[in-house]
């Protein structure tokens, strides 16, 4: 069973069921994120509670449900896909920023009730955004253990045991001893003592292994704890190490079971030490179990986050030689797929299936990124959108059809986004097409300052489609790891003001995005790394190298540099994959893709 299925098979007897827990709980309303207990996107299937309780499929969001009502609250990602899934008879829909849940809770909540969450999952900012209106309202919150869902979950899987493995330093391209001297630098210059560590890619990057728990990621679930000479406690379950632990960069490493994790948090503690913990990224009860202790919390940006975020050479190479590979199963995937759609029409599922298989052909290749959004047509609205089992829409001569797929190699991470026609373009789809190609250039051509963050550039991401009164709602671009997430935190281009600096070494995507609800989607996304550019300046260069639909083009729309870095790019991807594509189909294909743009 996975996360469609799961929300697929939603009835308004789950919701009865979790009221019945909730009941025997003394709680009125109970708070339910998409997130797990490492505060991730990506979950186990045990973890898909949102999915379970609300029928809704996407990867962020959250519920709450109280005796007699009940909201979801998602981003302008899933505005579209959560009308689709979820009940409007049992659920409110609310925009997970624009309508936030303390608003619901000013609406809603009434003197004497009691919201019970998650300790392990609530993080510290969610929990500081609703308590002032909780308290206001009369209300209280309280943490509950086991989870409710949890309990009314009666077939909910067991989560399976897989091994971890080693990262070896030629792969990269540091030690585990010195990225943990380099953060406990960061923790003493902070006047931090203790770091709390649950996001499972920090923690994989920092003690150089990764492993298989969690579908399309290279992590291992696990919590840890770092001080400020460099020591670490990890919480990790021992059969996930086996009887290799000797092959682990383990020196200094205290191995504990993950039960232990908040007891020994306290044990740690005496009174009077200050304890970092991120945001967005920790669990609210591991602030409440150091404060028990008289320590000081600072809730603030992760050291351990900013130090990944910035690859070195080795961490760089690989991920440019992933992309070029990954590049290469691409144009494979785009020849078949305009050859067979010349034919037949295609199935959604079937596209998956098929770029899944020519990454499988490729070097080091170990799993995908993330789920393929294949979107014909309307479908492709959904930004991330993923086909049923039974196949999906159909893709024919006079579809749209928009594809975001990524690949986990041993040296990178990849993700890409292409949108497609097969015949002749409506204008007006070339008009949209070309709107966000021209954003997507003004950002892959600017040159802005070391330390920028990412809501300063935004804009011109999305200027072109502002000036026909046109936007997309969702980010412009996130980080991306070194074989770990496809969405690494903290780097980001978006709206949000909060955001990290981004600085050379950075990797992250481009992906200015256009949408029309109940018609089509499209979207075109690079991976880039960001490199200096002269003193104190910095851009994006390019790492994904596939061909964009020049059907889609529309000239006159384009100003003469902005055909010009066409062009450039096109040459490019040409001149860097040629060689490495052995079929003459697949390189006719590319060759007559890549043709300079004519007028």
């Amino acid at each position: 069973m996975d996360r469609l299925q799961i929300a697929a098979r939603w009835t308004p007897a789950r919701l009865a069921s979790l009221r019945a827990e909730m009941a025997r709980s003394g709680l009125d309303g109970f708070i339910i994120p998409r997130w797990d207990a490492h505060q991730s996107e990506y979950v186990l299937v045990a973890d898909e509670r949102l999915a379970w309780a609300t029928g809704f499929s996407g990867t962020w969001g959250l519920a709450i449900v109280t005796r007699d009502r009940a909201a979801i609250l998602v981003d302008g990602r899933y505005t579209v896909q959560a009308r689709t899934e979820v009940s409007g008879a049992h659920f409110e829909q609310r925009h997970l920023y624009e309508e936030p849940l303390d608003r619901w809770l000013a609406e809603h909540a009434e003197k004497g009730e009691v919201y019970g969450y998650d300790p392990l999952i609530l993080n510290p900012a969610l929990y500081a955004q609703i308590e002032p209106t909780v308290i206001q309202q009369g209300a209280s919150l309280r943490a509950v253990s086991p989870n409710p869902i949890d309990r009314a979950w009666s077939d909910r899987p067991v989560n399976p045991i897989k091994p971890a493995f080693p990262f070896p330093v030629a792969c990269s391209g540091e030690t585990s001893a010195a990225k943990r001297r380099r953060l406990a630098e960061r923790l003493r210059g902070a006047g931090a003592d203790l770091l709390v560590e649950t996001q499972t890619d920090n923690i994989a990057w920092l003690l150089n292994w990764r492993g298989d728990d969690v579908p399309d990621n290279p992590v291992v679930q696990a919590f840890m704890l770092v001080d400020a000479t460099g020591g670490v406690d990890l919480f990790v379950d021992p059969r996930k190490l086996g009887d290799a632990v000797a092959d682990f960069e383990l020196d200094g490493v205290t191995l504990h079971p993950p039960s232990a994790f908040l007891e020994r948090l306290s044990q740690r503690l005496q009174g009077g030490e200050r304890v970092s913990m991120d945001p967005r990224f920790s669990p609210v009860g591991a602030a409440m179990a150091a404060r028990d202790a008289r320590a000081t919390v600072q809730i603030e940006a992760n050291p351990l986050t900013a130090l990944k975020a910035v690859k070195n050479p080795v961490e760089l190479a690989g991920l440019r030689a992933a992309s070029r590979r990954d590049s290469v199963a691409w144009v494979r995937f785009l020849a078949w797929l305009e050859a067979e759609v010349a034919v037949r029409q295609v199935s959604e599922m079937e596209t998956e299936a098929q770029i899944s298989a020519y990454r499988q052909e490729q070097e080091h290749y170990f799993s995908p990124s993330f789920r393929t959004i294949a979107g014909a047509d309307a479908n492709g609205a959904m930004c991330h959108y993923n086909a049923p089992p039974e196949g999906g829409a159909l893709i024919g001569r006079d579809s749209l059809f928009l594809i975001d797929s990524g690949g986990q190699y041993l040296d990178g991470t990849t993700d890409t986004t292409r949108t497609v026609c097969f015949s002749e373009p409506p204008a007006v789809w070339r008009k949209h097409y070309t709107l966000v190609l021209k954003g997507h250039i003004r950002l892959a051509t600017l040159r802005f300052p070391d330390g920028t963050r990412g809501y300063q550039i935004d804009a011109f991401a999305r200027e072109a489609l502002w000036a026909y009164g046109l936007d997309y709602d969702h980010g412009t671009g996130h980080g991306v790891g070194h074989f770990l997430s496809v969405h690494e935190h903290p780097q980001r281009i978006g709206k949000d003001p909060v955001m990290a600096p981004i600085t050379a070494g950075m990797t992250m995507t481009n992906e200015p995005g256009y949408y029309e609800a109940g018609r089509y989607g499209i979207r075109i996304e690079n991976l880039c790394e960001v490199v200096e550019d002269g003193p104190g300046f910095i851009r994006l260069r390019d790492m994904t190298l596939v061909p964009l639909d020049r059907r889609l083009i529309d000239l006159d729309l384009l100003s003469e540099q902005e055909r010009a870095w066409v062009d450039a790019y096109h040459a490019r991807v040409r001149d860097e994959l040629r060689d490495l594509i052995a079929h003459p189909f697949d390189l006719g294909w590319l060759i007559a893709n890549t043709e300079p743009l004519v007028g």
